[in-house]
């Protein structure tokens, strides 16, 4: 007896960007719940990983099957799945400095180390703090960011809270990460979406993802990459 071959998808993806993803593809937060989700309904990933411009480029023109990470204001044509991750940008400070951020406006009285372009994704009341900040500078290496807060060279980082955790197990060894932080949820979470070339293939990633958070593989990733590395 014959069997099907399993279809292939093809699926884009940005490049490194732990832990969400890492290794050219093959593993990561975000790589592993699509590559999970899709296996859930026969479906077998080929990753590709493009800088963003590219990956929409390729998008819009047929190219993909699917683009991870995006959301419905890209424009295009194309078929968006159901949110199947929250990314949460955060501010973080030194617990022992006793910082009291409670909304984005607090962090003008301190210095800031923000991620690439953050004044731009995260909203106009951070962009407002942006443009009058003397003390807020963004980078684009995040773990610039995280050496310069356990080093006590600037107040608060910025950026999304796994990354941040990530690349402060990067650090010379030299540099104390043992220090506890304080968590400042002053940004609303963002939920990630897939968009697909077809509304079939769309359809059946969602039927996927509602498996997957229900026979618990979901959550069981969640946990995996929590405290990665």
């Amino acid at each position: 007896m014959a069997f099907a071959q399993p279809q292939t998808v093809t699926v884009g993806m940005g490049l490194n960007r732990p832990p969400y993803a890492m290794d050219g593809g093959a593993a990561g937060l975000e790589v592993d719940i699509a590559r999970e989700a899709l296996a859930a309904v026969g479906l077998t990933m080929r990753p590709q990983q493009l800088p963003p411009a590219r990956g929409l480029m390729l998008q819009r023109a047929g190219q993909l099957d699917v683009l991870l990470s995006v959301d419905e204001g890209i424009g295009g044509d194309g078929f968006f799945s159901e949110p199947y991750l929250n990314y949460q940008n955060v501010a973080l400070s030194l617990t022992a400095r006793k910082l009291n951020i409670r909304r984005i406006e607090d962090l003008s009285g301190y210095s800031v180390a923000a991620f690439q372009n953050a004044s731009l994704t995260l909203g106009p009341r951070l962009s407002a703090v942006a443009r009058v900040h003397a003390n807020y500078n963004e980078y684009s290496q995040q773990i610039i960011q995280t050496n310069l807060l356990f080093s006590e060279r600037v107040d608060v980082i910025v950026g999304d809270r796994r990354i941040l955790h990530y690349f402060s197990s990067q650090l010379d060894p030299k540099i104390d990460v043992s220090k506890p932080v304080t968590i400042h949820q002053v940004f609303p979470a963002t939920p990630r979406k897939a968009v697909f070339k077809d509304a079939d293939l769309r359809d059946r990633f969602n039927a996927g993802l509602k498996t997957i958070q229900a026979n618990g593989v979901y959550d069981a990733l969640l946990k995996k990459y929590a405290n990665f590395p």
